[in-house]
């Protein structure tokens, strides 16, 4: 995951997960935002921690802007809300650091024996 340059070591970010799981989160979200996706599945149902909030009710506020709801509070295209954006990114961030951790164990026991 290093690499030399005259005597200089230099981490090589793209072959990260955390940094895949990162660019991939904006992505999600960037689609999200400019509208390519009105009932936010890809953004709330494939992301397990903002999945699991979203039913709860202190959360569910902080989530969904049920303000701009052009049909009924119980509609499928309620706009979400910035929070969600950043609930997302940490979220796929520390994913991407658990399997990074779990890459770097599994990659020292394998060297060990």
């Amino acid at each position: 995951m290093k690499k030399e340059n005259n005597g200089r070591l230099l981490l090589v970010p793209y072959k990260k997960a955390t940094f895949w799981f990162s660019v991939i989160s904006i992505l999600i979200c960037l689609n999200n935002y400019l509208g390519n996706e009105d009932k936010n599945i890809v953004l709330i149902g494939l992301n397990p921690l903002l999945n699991s909030i979203v039913y709860t009710e202190p959360f569910r506020d902080w989530i969904f802007d049920f303000d701009s709801a052009k049909l009924a509070a119980d509609s499928a295209t309620i706009r979400v809300q910035f929070p969600a954006y950043i609930i997302h990114f940490v979220s796929f961030f520390l994913i991407g650091l658990i399997i990074d951790f779990l890459i770097r164990i599994i990659s020292q026991t394998v060297k060990r024996s």
